[in-house]
């Protein structure tokens, strides 16, 4: 039967979380790599006392199939109270009975975690969401709309060392399943992004803004670059200076007219492609952190 790399990459992550959950914390030689392929020091320490979060959004469309997709750096500071083994998100994980339906949810951008004697209002996460409306141009796009993966699946409060994520596993575990989705862009903000494009060896295929041809962008600093990804989509790396957040509305507006073809970045189209078989398995396959907290 065939299986698609979404599937697949979702059955993994439920398996290791339910194990995880359950006491368990044995990691695969792949993703022992993984995990030390990032050795942060002081805020930037990495824990597992919390579950890994390697995306958030409806990645298997078990509701609806996402639109949008954008790039973390890794899911921020342990929480015990929420991402323990004890915690309210371990429990809610439990009730839904797999890490991939609890994801749907939207949990950090609902109650309990953005209630005000908690979390509060999660700024990261509402930036993101008005981006995917802007971009899409449909003010009524939602969560479901929206998927989220993380460069680095564990918990730190900070990034204080490069991330360089084995490219194996990454074309595995993230590109794969994004070249299944209906996108043609994706979206990562901030300046470590170019570094880790760079250290996943992606190639460059147009350079704006700052340091590259004019697109009409009214920030001297904003600095977008484009990399091919292997499906024919296209990672797109924005930055400027003092935020890591997304562009405005205005310059969203100029950022999608340049990426267009109307602009001087060629439109590549995406071609999504299944994938077949059943292996999970890869090799058979400064700046402060981006979170989804305030």
């Amino acid at each position: 039967m065939a299986t698609s790399a979404r599937q697949c990459v979702a059955a993994f992550w439920d398996a290791h979380i339910a194990a995880w959950l359950n006491g368990e914390d044995q990691l695969p030689p792949w993703l022992e790599d993984w995990f030390d392929s990032y050795v942060g020091a002081g805020l930037g320490e990495v824990t597992r006392q919390g579950f890994p979060e390697p995306y958030h959004g409806d990645l298997l469309g078990l509701e609806h199939t996402p639109r949008m997709v954008v790039r973390g750096l890794n899911p921020g500071e342990f929480r015990s109270r929420f991402q323990s083994r004890e915690g309210i998100f371990a429990e809610e994980i439990k009730r839904h009975c797999s890490y991939s339906r609890w994801a749907t949810t939207c949990p950090y951008y609902r109650p309990p975690w953005t209630l005000p004697d908690e979390m509060g209002e999660n700024r990261y996460y509402q930036a993101r969401l008005e981006f995917t409306r802007r971009w899409l141009q449909d003010p009524s796009a939602d969560h479901r709309d929206l998927l989220i993966f993380e460069c680095y699946p564990w918990h730190s409060k900070a990034i204080t060392a490069p991330l360089r994520p084995p490219p194996e596993v990454i074309e595995e575990f993230v590109w794969e399943p994004i070249a299944e989705l209906p996108v043609q862009d994706v979206f990562a903000f901030g300046r470590p992004w170019h570094d880790v494009a760079q250290a996943l060896g992606l190639k460059e295929t147009g350079t704006l803004g700052h340091g590259g041809t004019d697109y009409g962008s009214a920030v001297p600093s904003r600095a977008v670059r484009v990399y091919s990804l292997p499906s024919g989509q296209r990672l797109v790396v924005e930055w400027h200076a003092g935020a890591a957040g997304p562009p405005s509305a205005e310059e969203t507006a100029l950022l999608r007219k340049a990426l267009s073809g109307a602009g001087p970045v060629d439109s590549v189209p995406a071609a999504p492609r299944p994938r077949t078989g059943g292996s999970v398995e890869p090799g058979l396959v400064g700046s402060s952190v981006e979170e989804l907290s305030p």
